[in-house]
Parts: structure tokens; sequence; C-alpha cells
């Protein structure tokens, strides 16, 4: 085995194809496609994009997407991240075998840690790994910070709240008096509708590179790529949208990703009429979970029935004389323990 590091845009376009071919193999969810990481390698500069790959003879095994940012920008302490920053939940190491992740990841961090390297002194921060990726940065030092709660529906656990279910049937009803109310918990590939989904979140929480205008045509070609594992689901009154979700199904998994509600009727809370009913069609999308993703909102507390703790992680560098970025990550972990 021999890993090789990609530093350009061109260099990572060049493993597309072996990338595709992982992705494939693996069975890879989104957050870990060519196309998803593609495109969050637009956002950063050309000189910013570390892709490191492992090969044996001249297959392709794993990849691991990586960039730099700032721990601190007030004392200029960069670390490597992930390159999938803005808006992904699952940070992923892509990998052939999962049994020989370790051994792959560890030839990894010796590769840039080698005395050539550029990338050398740099610590690892990696702010929402998925759960095999946070073991192996484990096992390799790294420390848990920044902890926060992670909450799933699954169809096997314990039942939604008998008090949140009827009350969101109430509102239903409420809401069906109205005027004339269609609900779809898995409607069809509509760009209008995924427009309309995009401009509420950003009126609500700001734009984003997600959601921005200057973006958009970027953004929804990169949707149109996902049709088949894109999930949209709407809540209209009299031909207009009340509430909207677009999200992914992976495997057996709903990953909540963006759900949003108009200002029309939000008394009666069009959102959560749209996840129960999405819940109660769990099973005809042949699903069984909705992962809710980062977020500590109020109706995940409600909706949900599994929680985990979850945390950052941070693998320290080689500062060598570098104090002022040894002393600062240290104290940047004594503030971010957890």
């Amino acid at each position: 085995m021999h890993i090789q590091l990609a530093t350009s845009l061109a260099q990572m376009q060049a493993l597309k194809p072996h990338w595709q071919v992982l992705e494939k193999n693996t069975e890879a969810s989104v957050f870990i496609s060519f196309e998803w990481c593609w495109q969050q390698a637009q956002y950063q500069s050309q000189d910013n994009v570390f892709v490191l790959s492992a090969w044996h003879d001249e297959q392709c095994i794993a990849i691991l997407p990586l960039t730099t940012t700032w721990l601190s920008r007030r004392v200029n302490t960069r670390v490597l991240t992930h390159l999938c920053q803005r808006f992904t939940d699952y940070q992923h190491l892509l990998c052939e075998d999962e049994s020989q992740a370790g051994s792959i990841f560890d030839e990894m961090v010796d590769f840039l840690k080698a005395k050539k390297s550029p990338l050398r002194r740099l610590s690892w921060y990696l702010p929402y790994p998925s759960v095999a990726f946070k073991q192996l940065l484990g096992e390799r030092g790294a420390i848990a910070c920044q902890a926060w709660q992670h909450t799933l529906y699954r169809e096997l656990g314990a039942p939604v709240k008998a008090k949140v279910a009827r009350e969101a049937r109430r509102r239903k009803r409420k809401l069906e008096q109205t005027g004339n109310i269609e609900i779809n918990t898995n409607a069809a590939y509509d760009e209008t509708l995924i427009n309309w989904i995009l401009d509420k979140s950003a009126q609500r929480h700001g734009a984003n590179s997600l959601t921005s205008e200057k973006q958009r045509s970027s953004i929804l070609a990169l949707f149109s790529q996902y049709r088949s594992s894109l999930h949209l689901a709407y809540v209209k009154k009299d031909e207009a949208y009340l509430a909207a979700h677009l999200g992914f199904k992976h495997q057996q998994t709903l990953y909540y990703y963006v759900p949003v509600t108009s200002d029309e009727q939000r008394s009666l809370s069009p959102g959560i009429i749209l996840l129960h009913e999405i819940i109660q069609h769990l099973p005809a999308m042949q699903l069984d979970t909705i992962d809710f993703l980062r977020g500590e909102e109020s109706y995940k507390q409600d909706w949900g029935n599994t929680h985990h703790s979850h945390s950052a992680m941070l693998l320290k560098g080689h500062f060598g004389s570098n104090v002022k970025d040894r002393l600062f990550t240290e104290l940047w972990l004594r503030r971010n323990a957890g």
C-alpha cells in the first residue's frame, strides 16, 4: 500500500473515476461522494485542497479529502480539517474495506507528519466526524471536544409520545379547516420546490453557500446528481407551500436535512404536521430511521427516541519550536473539553 496526496483541483479531478468506483463499491453516502466534495472544493483556494488517497497496486482503496482552516484567526493558528465543512453533517474516510480503515488512516497521518510534509506541524480538527471516523481519530490519540446531542427516530425504538402525536393530528385537522390541504411525504424531484426550500432557509437562517442565490445554479446541479437519493416532501394549502423538507435517503435512513416552513399558518405548525406524516410513511419508503443531524432544536427532543452524545475531535500536531500554537491549542482544548 502507498499513499498519494493531491494538492490542486486538477489533481482532485483526476481522482474522479477512482473515487466514483469506491462510492459504488462501498454504497457511500452523499456526504463523501465525489460530486459533493467537488462542490465544496470550489469554495477553497487552489492551494488549499489536500486529498489523501491510498493505493494497492493500481487500485485506489481509500480517500480522505482535507483542507485547512483557522482554529483561531486571532492568534493565527491553522489546523487541518475535512474538506466538507460547509454543509455536511458527517465527515468520512471513504474506504474500500472497513477492516483496513485503521491501518490506512495511520499511514495517511504518518504520510502528512513526515519531515518533508508542509502540513506536518498542523493539528487535525474534525468538528462533525462520522462514528467510524471518530473511532479512528480516537485510536490515533485525538481528544474529544465540543460535545453535542445527536438525536434520531427509529421505528424499532419507543413510539412517539402519545401527547406529541395527538397534538400533531389535532393541528392537522384544524389546518384542513382553513383550505384545500395537500400533503406529499415522498415527492418527485422538483426544482421549483427545491428553490422554495432554499429561499425559506435563507430567509430564516441567513444565506450561506448552500442557500444563497449566487450559488443556486451549482447547488441545483449538485442536487440533480442525487435524484435517486434525494427526499422531498411538502404541505400545501390552496396550491401554496406551507412547509417542506429536503433531505437524503441512504440505506434505511432518512437524513432530515433542510426542513422549512412559511409564515402562513405558523401557529398550526405545518412543519410538525409534515414530520408526523413522514414518520407514519417511513415503511412505505423502505426506511426505518430518521437522523435529525446536528442541532438541538426542541422538536427533535419531542420526536426523537434515540439520543447519543457526540463530539468533535482534535489530534495534536508536531508543533516543533512553535510555542504559540502549542500553548494556544492546549488552552483551546481546556476551554472546549468534552
